[in-house]
């Protein structure tokens, strides 16, 4: 009991906290006195550190098996392995919401005590912005879910950890995605503040960036992360299957990677101000309209939303009060979304960054109707109708390969007015790649257009941000005559945003061959083993030896052992399996995956005989697959060297111990480059 006091105190603490922060930071703003705004930071610190003090009090309840606190009967019991009793902090709605407050509260104190000294213009603003978000989150842990509930009675044990949870990649998934979208609460603010302070381009889009592409790298992994879970846990030999909860995740990935490209031309050009608007707008939205995806229990044809108890409502709530107060800043601030410069001809670097742009917000339109399809129908004929992966699919594939053409076109279409001829001569290498593509696609068992149409495109934007790299390293070596691989260490360390942002389109790629991979020459079969009977599986032969009982933490397993030889394996051993779990009536599959950087062969046990002289198993061979893994590590390496590089604006040389504007004419005759 002492730490369910302790907790409480915190809360408390950091909800009197934070509504000082907002209201002391406002006040500072408004008169510009210093007195007020050290407060208010200091407010913001304290707010961190109490929080911080809440957290840690329920993870020593967790940790300890305090069970008479609902968060630690309802998520843990005594045979919970301790990285499970730890992370069981987001297995419910009370954890998680002190959990998001928990992270934003550390944003906010990072912006307020150290942010505050390299950008003074609109930190004053942010801080009270943050700090009124903040009110939120601790109001709800206050006086809705509260974390510390106490059960009654005296219970000795508790219910346990969904099973489905029960594992490593669960460990890294949930921090990495809140990390990702609330960290997007913090660019939306200084966007916010830049604009209502009317402050230049050259000011706000170097820390808008950065912020945004801190959290972007976040939630891309998480995303991943997400589908490295189910294609170990579900058993079903996929890892995506447009579920809400995973469209929850996506919609504002596709909106911040659309805002990240025209800050780009906002940088370079001062253009597609209020598309940008537009964008970063509803990308802090999407945060919370997933928030309420997963909260509300509002579409219950998902496998991982948690059921209804009423925070979605609250969350719904705050959207409308955001999307109020930023179209009034938008309104009121209309004259600073006016482009500086038109654009000339589409057929430019700003076109084809306005085509990325709109065809990922056009995938984000179609992802939102298809996820909220079940309440419109239901509202509209009274029955709710869910859409299948088919509509997703049918929708989403051609604009996902057209992003990957533009992406690829990129790099060789000139800003303000390209030719087509030049274009054409610059993607030289792109071209033969995806021819190579095309005919790698086809030895590799591809025969629909779409699978050789995906493929020849990968390989052909592939091509393009490779053949950058290769002329950027050869000029390099013209002017240094330095070797190749020093010449391309020095080419990204001179120019990380830039080298990093291709890095990370490459990571991309990676992944989208590894989708397209996965879907062409996969081989699903399931089979009835006696034991010691052997059977061919694709190119694999295997032998079911038999059953094993295997006992384990917090539930007993019986897997089949079965030896596996097949294109790279000589007898190997998985042991596919059905974990039973206290409590609940179903079994949860326990896959048996053999990887390999071409294909994985992957084993689900479906059910035995009595005795288990029999048993139904069903595998998978599925190509490439952890090429959607690799891709991930490759993004946030990517990420990272972008986010190295320097905090200043492209249209800035170094001069001195300071940066000064390049001359206008310098400019202009370097945009058309």
């Amino acid at each position: 009991m002492t730490m369910v006091w302790l907790g409480r105190l915190a809360l408390a603490l950091a909800g009197i906290s934070t509504v000082y922060a907002a209201a002391a930071g406002l006040w500072a703003y408004r008169t510009g006195d210093v007195r007020w705004r050290e407060s208010a930071r200091g407010a913001a610190v304290g707010t961190a550190v109490a929080l911080t003090a809440a957290v840690m009090a329920l993870e020593v309840a967790l940790v300890g098996g305090d069970f008479s606190v609902w968060a630690v009967y309802n998520h843990t019991n005594r045979g919970l392995p301790l990285a499970y009793r730890m992370t069981a902090l987001w297995g419910g709605d009370s954890g998680s919401v002190l959990f998001w407050g928990w992270i934003l509260s550390l944003y906010t104190a990072y912006v307020a005590g150290i942010g505050w000294r390299k950008e003074r213009r609109m930190t004053p603003l942010v801080v009270p912005m943050l700090a009124g978000l903040l009110v939120f989150f601790t109001g709800m842990s206050n006086l809705v879910v509260d974390p510390f509930r106490v059960v009654p009675g005296s219970p000795t044990d508790g219910n346990g950890l969904e099973p489905l949870l029960q594992n490593p990649v669960m460990t890294i998934h949930p921090p990495a995605m809140y990390t990702g979208l609330i960290g997007l609460a913090v660019p939306f603010a200084f966007y916010l503040a830049a604009l209502w302070q009317r402050l230049p381009g050259r000011v706000w889009t170097p820390v808008v960036r950065r912020w945004l592409l801190w959290s972007w790298m976040f939630l891309s992994a998480a995303i991943v992360l997400g589908g490295w879970w189910a294609y170990m846990e579900l058993g079903w030999g996929g890892y995506w299957e447009w579920d809400p909860v995973e469209n929850a995740s996506l919609l504002p990935w596709l909106t911040a990677t659309a805002f990240l490209h025209t800050l780009q031309v906002e940088d370079r050009r001062g253009m597609f101000r209020a598309v940008g608007a537009a964008l970063i707008t509803a990308t802090f939205l999407l945060t919370l309209v997933g928030t309420y995806i997963t909260r509300s229990g509002v579409l219950p044809n998902s496998v991982h939303a948690f059921a209804g108890t009423g925070v979605g409502d609250y969350f719904v709530g705050l959207l409308w009060a955001v999307l109020a107060g930023t179209v009034v800043v938008l309104v009121l601030r209309r004259d600073q979304l006016v482009d500086r410069i038109p654009l000339v001809d589409t057929f430019s670097r700003e076109g084809v960054y306005f085509l990325m742009s709109f065809f990922l917000a056009v995938l984000a339109a179609v992802v939102l109707f298809g996820t909220f399809y079940p309440v419109l129908s239901r509202a509209l004929t009274g029955t709710a109708v869910v859409l299948q992966v088919g509509f997703f699919n049918t929708l989403s594939v051609p604009l996902f390969l057209g992003l990957v053409v533009l992406m690829g076109a990129a790099p060789a279409v000139a800003w303000r007015s390209a030719r087509w001829r030049e274009t054409a001569r610059r993607l030289s290498g792109a071209w033969v790649a995806a021819i190579a593509g095309l005919v790698l696609a086809y030895g590799w068992g591809a025969r629909t257009p779409a699978q050789l149409f995906g493929d020849t495109v990968v390989f052909f934007a592939a091509g393009s941000m490779i053949q950058e790299f290769v002329r950027g390293t050869r000029a390099r070596q013209r002017s240094t005559r330095e070797p190749w691989p020093q010449a391309l260490w020095g080419l990204v360390r001179a120019d990380r945003r830039r080298w990093g942002g291709y890095v990370s389109h490459l990571a991309f790629l990676v992944i989208v061959l590894g989708v397209i991979g996965s879907h062409t020459g996969n081989y699903t079969v399931t089979e009835t083993f006696r034991q010691g009977q052997t059977e061919a599986v694709g190119p694999y032969r295997v032998t079911f030896t038999g059953l094993t009982d295997v006992p384990g933490p917090t539930y007993e397993t019986t897997q089949a052992n079965i030896v596996v030889n097949g294109p790279g394996y000589h007898n190997a051993t998985a042991t596919p399996g059905l974990q039973f779990f206290p409590g609940n009536a179903q079994p949860v599959a326990h896959v048996a995956i053999l990887g390999g950087w071409w294909q994985d062969f992957y084993a689900v046990l479906e059910g035995y005989t009595p005795g288990g002289q029999t048993v139904n198993l069903q595998f998978f061979v599925n190509p490439m697959v952890s090429w959607i893994w690799i891709g991930m590590y490759l993004l946030v390496a990517g990420s990272l060297v972008a986010l190295g590089g320097p905090e200043r604006p492209r249209s800035a040389v170094r001069a001195g111990a300071g940066w000064l504007p390049v001359p206008a004419p310098l400019r202009e005759r370097r945009d058309e480059a």
